[in-house]
C-alpha cells in the first residue's frame, strides 16, 4: 500500500506536469504588462511543460526510455538535451517576437538549471521531482504574494515518495531541492 501511494504521488508530481501548472498559474499573474497573457501563457505552457511531457511519453512508448522514472541515469542525458532544445526554441521565439520578459526569464532560468542538471547527471542522479516541486512552490508564491504557502507541504511528500520507491538517496533528494531553490534565486535576481 505504501509503495502504491508513493507511486501515485510521484506520478501526480511529475516535474514537467508541475512546470505546466506553474506556467498555467503565470497566465493569471500581473506580470504580462501590455502583452496578451493567455497567448504568451499558452506558448510558455507548450515549451516549458507540454512538449517535454510529450517527448517523455514518446520515449517510453518507443522503448528509448526504460521507465518513466529514468532509473538508469544514463538514459536521462538524451532527454535533458531534448528539453534544452525545446526551452531554447521557446526562449528564441520569445526574443524574436519581443515577448514578455517574464516568459524569457522563466525559459532562460530553466535552461541554466537544466544545464546544471545535465552536468550533474554525468556523475550523479539528482531528483528532478524535488527540484520541480520546490521551484514551483517558491515561484508561485513569489508571483502571488506568498498566498499559497500550503504548496510547501508537497515538497516533503514528494521526497518521501521518491525515497520509499528507492529512486533516490537522501542526498539526491536534497540536491533537487537545492537546485529548485537556486532556480528560484535566479528568477528573483532577474526581477521576479
Amino acid at each position: 500500500m505504501k509503495l502504491k501511494a508513493a507511486y501515485i504521488i510521484s506520478r501526480f508530481f511529475e516535474p514537467f506536469l508541475w512546470l505546466t501548472i506553474m506556467g498555467l498559474a503565470i497566465i493569471f499573474s500581473e506580470y504580462f504588462d501590455d502583452y496578451n497573457g493567455v497567448s504568451w501563457g499558452i506558448m510558455l505552457l507548450a515549451f516549458l511543460g507540454v512538449l517535454p511531457l510529450l517527448a517523455l511519453w514518446l520515449g517510453v512508448k518507443k522503448g528509448r526510455v526504460k521507465d518513466i522514472d529514468f532509473s538508469k541515469r544514463e538514459e536521462r542525458t538524451a532527454f535533458i538535451l531534448i528539453i534544452l532544445l525545446f526551452w531554447f526554441l521557446g526562449a528564441l521565439l520569445t526574443w524574436a517576437l519581443a515577448g514578455p520578459r517574464l516568459v524569457s526569464t522563466i525559459l532562460i532560468t530553466a535552461i541554466i538549471v537544466a544545464v546544471a542538471v545535465l552536468i550533474i547527471n554525468l556523475y550523479w542522479k539528482v531528483s528532478v521531482h524535488t527540484l520541480g516541486i520546490t521551484v514551483s512552490a517558491m515561484f508561485i508564491n513569489q508571483l502571488f504574494g506568498w498566498q499559497y504557502l500550503w504548496l510547501f507541504i508537497f515538497i516533503p511528500m514528494v521526497a518521501w515518495s521518491r525515497w520509499v520507491q528507492k529512486k533516490h538517496t537522501m542526498a539526491q533528494l536534497l540536491g533537487g531541492c537545492g537546485l529548485g531553490i537556486l532556480a528560484w534565486v535566479l528568477l528573483v535576481s532577474f526581477g521576479y
